[in-house]
């Protein structure tokens, strides 16, 4: 099986085990779901392949492309959820979702779907673009980057958004997962963690550089 369709279809099994994991199921039938999703699994790459990850984030782009609420809560952890951060002046703030049909900007909208054509691009896997106030896309390079680096971590951004406590713990927690970041000079920071296996989106960063 071409392993561009073997990851949509894990995908599909995915999203399956969502809407399963809400109703009654036998013990059989989570054994069969399992063993199959373990089958798939032994024939990707390890997870430090940059391949497995872009497999993973074209499945991302295309549920964030075409706004599929169902496909895009697949990438969405069932417990930790997907931490917007976002603001409206000089402070971020951070709302977390579990579902994506749960966060609206300010004017009342939806963050998906996203832009088709800002989402068209591989991550390439580089040196992260810098801020840069200067340039015309506000970035020092435009493109589509990812780097194993763990810059949301390091930066630490939560801790001047007066979070309370348990939250800055809890987020605090998440950021430790954080396995691969990526930034989209046309739209947005994701970060991406990788927990018990499977690959999640965590964080998405959708404030404007140099916009406060």
């Amino acid at each position: 099986m071409n392993n561009r369709i073997l990851f949509f279809f894990m995908l599909i099994i995915s999203a399956c085990n969502t809407a399963e994991n809400n109703s009654s199921n036998t013990r059989d039938s989570l054994s069969r779901r399992d063993s199959l999703k373990k089958a798939l699994q032994e024939d990707l790459p390890p997870a430090s392949d940059i391949k497995q990850f872009n497999w993973f984030y074209s499945a991302f782009a295309h549920a964030a492309i075409t706004g599929n609420d169902s496909l895009f809560n697949v990438v969405i952890h069932p417990k930790h959820g997907l931490w917007i951060i976002h603001s409206e002046g000089a402070m971020p703030q951070f709302t977390k979702v579990l579902k994506i049909s749960e966060y609206k900007n300010a004017l009342g909208k939806s963050i998906i779907p996203f832009d088709k054509n800002a989402m068209m691009n591989v991550p390439k896997e580089e040196d992260l673009p810098k801020i840069d106030c200067n340039s015309k896309n506000f970035y020092s390079k435009s493109g589509c980057f990812t780097s194993m680096q763990n810059v949301f971590e390091a930066e630490k951004i939560w801790k001047h958004a007066g979070l309370t406590a348990d939250v800055d713990k809890e987020v605090g927690q998440l950021a430790s997962t954080i396995t691969r970041t990526v930034i989209n000079t046309d739209n947005f920071i994701f970060y991406f963690s990788l927990i018990d296996g499977s690959w999640y989106l965590t964080f998405i960063d959708v404030r404007k550089p140099c916009s406060a």
